[in-house]
């Protein structure tokens, strides 16, 4: 790669914040670990590179004018020898890295796949975490250009269980479902969830069970992002406004519900990444011993016309299987605007290390105007709360 960058473009001032002048003139930062994921959080998605670091340190960022060559200069830094020169990363940004030394400095070289600019890479420092065991750390986001965000894989599907044909006989059959003519139980999107009724029934399936409550992403992690009215609409902010009417209804009931975010917050840490960001979720269930786990989501896909909700579970667990017909049926069958994108099968993180019985809900489609538009309209997180609410209760009642 050259090393002739023609002009610097920002300097990275907050990592001084950190350490003391007299710090950074004595003693000399060392890279203790390099690596780097692909993420799929972000609209495009985009490279990370992480680079540990023992101490703060001051960085300065460039570009060539091709827009093909970018460079980070740690300044006063050496590395760990047993850190490689030379990274082969996802060839749809990147096609290799370097870290390299030289005059005291560390310089991470990349040679992009595609020119990029310089405003839309993200360069940042995050704070040692004592708790997490994280040091000090340097990040770099390059974007994936012209990739579509793809949110979760979908294992193939195998042919339905006798338990899979019972479940569906079964809450096909139930009086939530639409009638003869085609008709369903429409729930006033503008009925606050103060004023619904919880009945006997609900309370005596639900007391004392303990129910954890995810709402999707947050924090530095938006989700999915639609558009509406010329205005950005973030999925973190939709979940959010589904999960908290829900909570207060389940706790009306007696359950105890424990919520993985209360407000607009990460859960591990800010631009933590994939794994310990959903683990945290996870431990949050895992340890409140909680009998169910829901996480909420808005999915999103290219094609705008695509709509519908989606329940997903962890293959091998029956009671998984249950708890998701169960929720999905009744979000199909209370709100009449809903396309039945089915329950399927798979191996998301958040089922597949929660130790009860877990399911992923997929609500609509924020990249569909007409769904997006609903889904901001009065009421309708509430009517969503509302049905799935009723969904646990068939589940504990049943």
């Amino acid at each position: 790669m050259k090393k002739i960058f023609l002009f610097l473009i920002f300097l990275i001032s907050m990592f001084m914040t950190w350490g003391t002048p007299a710090m950074a003139a004595e003693t000399q930062c060392i890279v203790t670990d390099m690596k780097w994921t692909s993420r799929n959080d972000g609209d495009p998605p985009f490279v990370r590179i992480v680079l540990d670091l023992s101490r703060s340190v001051k960085a300065e960022a460039a570009i060539d004018n091709s827009g093909k060559n970018f460079q980070v200069v740690l300044k006063n830094t050496t590395k760990k020898e047993n850190i490689a020169h030379q990274y082969d990363m996802d060839s749809r940004a990147i096609d290799f890295a370097t870290l390299s030394e030289n005059d005291r400095n560390i310089y991470l070289d990349i040679a992009l796949t595609k020119p990029q600019k310089i405003s839309d890479i993200r360069v940042f420092a995050l704070r040692p975490d004592a708790k997490a065991k994280k040091p000090h750390r340097l990040v770099v986001d390059i974007p994936i250009i012209g990739a579509k965000r793809t949110y979760y894989k979908q294992t193939p599907q195998t042919k339905k269980s006798s338990l899979q044909q019972s479940i569906t006989a079964k809450t096909s059959t139930t009086g939530a479902t639409k009638n003869a003519s085609n008709k369903s139980v429409i729930i006033d999107i503008t009925t606050p969830v103060s004023d619904y009724v919880i009945s006997d029934r609900a309370k005596k399936a639900l007391q004392g069970k303990v129910i954890c409550i995810d709402p999707g992403h947050g924090g530095t992690d938006s989700g999915a992002i639609g558009h509406l009215n010329g205005q950005e609409i973030y999925e973190k902010n939709l979940t959010l406004a589904i999960a908290k009417p829900l909570r207060e209804l389940l706790t009306r009931a007696g359950a105890k519900v424990v919520m993985t975010r209360n407000s607009d917050k990460d859960v591990f840490g800010p631009y933590a990444e994939d794994i310990p960001e959903l683990q945290a979720r996870c431990d949050i269930a895992n340890e409140a011993h909680a009998n169910a786990f829901v996480s909420i989501h808005i999915d999103a896909v290219a094609n705008p016309d695509v709509d519908g909700c989606t329940a997903y579970y962890y293959v091998g667990s029956d009671s998984s299987l249950v708890l998701a017909h169960m929720l999905h049926n009744a979000i199909i069958s209370r709100i009449s605007n809903y396309k039945d994108r089915g329950v399927r099968g798979n191996d998301f993180y958040v089922n597949a290390h929660t130790e009860m019985p877990s399911v992923l809900m997929e609500l609509g489609y924020i990249t569909n105007e007409n769904r997006l538009r609903w889904l901001t309209s009065k009421g309708a997180p509430q009517k969503i709360a509302i049905s799935l609410y009723e969904g646990f209760v068939d589940y504990f009642a049943d």
